[in-house]
């Protein structure tokens, strides 16, 4: 406890910036918060842990049909627990091990550059706007800030030789690739630093490598007692994806790819456009190119050039491990995206190099804090400005607030009738309402989700026929529709007893008295 008084006496100011950053993330917390698929899925599974107690032994998906560890289902399902199934604490404990991330940049910078620099970082950090979005994703990418930063840290104290931290960076990779599997990139870097700083390898090491496959246990133990259900699916993979991927080289997608870093360089120091939230997450591509398209093309051409000699300065010009691990991460980050995304013609997204988010404004802090001291607060007061009115103004259409208020207006029209649930949209059509009705609602008997999550409603049964009444949820876009839309929106309204708008979503209660609804799906 003590030692907790003198942190708070000595680091005073990295506290008030700390819970002020937190503050600023839960902020308007359930009418920005963003629950669709990526999220449902794990609500599901840990309400079924909680409910039913059905531990899973598997975890999330990944592009190659098997499945990752469960480690963090069964945190996401602790922290459903303690709310009693609302997923809106998954935000707040977003906004919460956020103040780890910045503790680690304040640390990082500090003993680099001083306590000014150390400011700075954290400043950013704290009030950037995309941050603070994204730390309100507990998703499974959301990790990657919080690995990158920790393994660099670790890193930094191994070459120091310090190294008792070999037991804290082996924990934090074999969870991490759990996760998501883009963060074997920091296997990557760990194995190039180990290289190049001719890091020893001696019993210790040893010791922390065997937390990888010690993790991958309970993986094992769900493909002996299911004739290995996990592990079949990459041969499957790999046979209907042979001539997909094939290797090939354009260079429209290299220069695409080259430019998402300074795009997401800028948009990280200040994110141009609409104050539309749910854009920022999105996987339609209208709006992954608009988010891009907004950003003036000189802020772009000045980000390029602020990396490219950041990397020259770092590599040629530095003896600092923390600057050389930055840049080294960077471009295994960089020659990854141009593998797949170049190479093997993936489909590359903002959010794949989240782990570079804390360092790229780790470097736009390091030139400001070059700037005489004047001219350094006035920045800092422009950018901590520019970014809170921002948040300030911003919005979510889709929001959990909005949700929850449509589904109250169901329970009310509905009563005790039983319904089915339909979802009809261009983008977010699966937006976590069959999950959020359980908690919030009244569960339909059918929905058009049950063929993918109808194992994981326990004890709930699934209809074999819609009944009289049938419950869509129109998510409208923010871009004009397909025709398909429109006809099938068409089709709903006419059989409409009543409807009502919340945010984008158009909740419309229809008759299926006669059974229509069947016969056209």
């Amino acid at each position: 406890m003590r030692k907790l008084i003198n942190f708070q006496k000595k680091y005073w100011f990295l506290v008030l910036i700390s819970s002020l950053a937190f503050i600023v993330r839960i902020f308007k917390l359930n009418d920005l918060f963003y629950f669709t698929y990526d999220e449902e899925v794990p609500a599901l599974i840990g309400r079924r842990l909680i409910l039913w107690h059905h531990m899973p032994l598997i975890g999330g998906a990944t592009p190659f049909g098997f499945h990752l560890g469960p480690y963090f289902y069964w945190f996401y399902a602790f922290l459903l627990l303690v709310s009693k199934l609302n997923p809106v604490i998954w935000g707040v404990a977003g906004a919460g091990i956020s103040i780890i991330t910045i503790i680690l940049i304040f640390l990082l910078t500090k003993k680099v550059g001083g306590k000014k620099l150390a400011t700075t970082a954290a400043i950013f950090w704290a009030f950037s706007y995309l941050a603070n979005i994204y730390d309100r994703h507990l998703w499974a990418l959301y990790w990657g800030t919080l690995v990158s930063l920790i393994t660099v840290y670790s890193l930094t104290k191994i070459i120091e030789g310090k190294y008792k931290y070999i037991y804290l960076l082996a924990i934090t990779l074999a969870l991490a690739i759990h996760a998501d599997l883009s963060n074997l990139v920091f296997f990557g870097l760990t194995i190039i630093a180990w290289v190049a700083y001719k890091l020893p390898l001696n019993r210790n090491t040893i010791l922390a490598a065997f937390f990888v496959p010690l993790l991958i246990t309970p993986l094992v133990v769900f493909d002996l007692r299911h004739d290995f259900a996990n592990t079949k699916p990459i041969g499957i993979f790999l046979e209907n994806n042979r001539d997909k991927n094939k290797p090939s080289f354009s260079a429209y997608r290299f220069i695409e790819n080259s430019i998402l870093f300074p795009r997401t360089f800028s948009r990280i120091v200040y994110t141009f456009g609409d104050n539309e939230a749910a854009k920022q997450y999105s996987y339609c591509k209208e709006f992954i190119n608009e988010k891009f398209d907004y950003i003036p093309n000189i802020i772009i051409f000045i980000s390029s050039i602020a990396l490219i000699a950041y990397l020259y300065w770092s590599l040629k010009m530095q003896k600092n491990p923390l600057w050389i691990l930055i840049s080294l991460t960077t471009l295994i980050y960089y020659f990854g995206i141009q593998l797949y995304g170049t190479i093997l013609n993936g489909d590359v997204l903002e959010h794949y190099i989240t782990g570079l988010l804390p360092f790229f404004l780790m470097i736009a802090a390091l030139i400001v804090s070059k700037l005489p001291r004047k001219l350094w607060v006035l920045a800092l007061i422009i950018f901590m400005y520019s970014n809170l009115a921002k948040l300030s103004l911003a919005k979510n259409s889709q929001g959990l607030s909005y949700k929850k208020q449509a589904i109250e207006f169901v329970n009310s029209q509905v009563g005790n009738q039983s319904f089915s649930l339909e979802s009809l949209s261009t983008c977010w059509r699966y937006s976590g309402y069959r999950y959020l009705f359980a908690v919030f609602g009244k569960e339909p008997v059918k929905s058009f989700v049950d063929p993918n999550f109808g194992y994981l409603y326990g004890t709930t049964a699934i209809a074999s026929n819609h009944p009289d009444t049938v419950v869509v949820f129109v998510a409208h876009n923010f871009i004009a529709e397909t025709e398909d839309f429109y006809k099938r929106h068409a089709v709903f309204k006419s059989h409409e007893t009543s409807s009502a708008i919340f945010g984008s979503i158009e909740v419309i209660i229809m008759d299926n008295s006669l059974k229509w609804f069947d016969k056209n799906n």
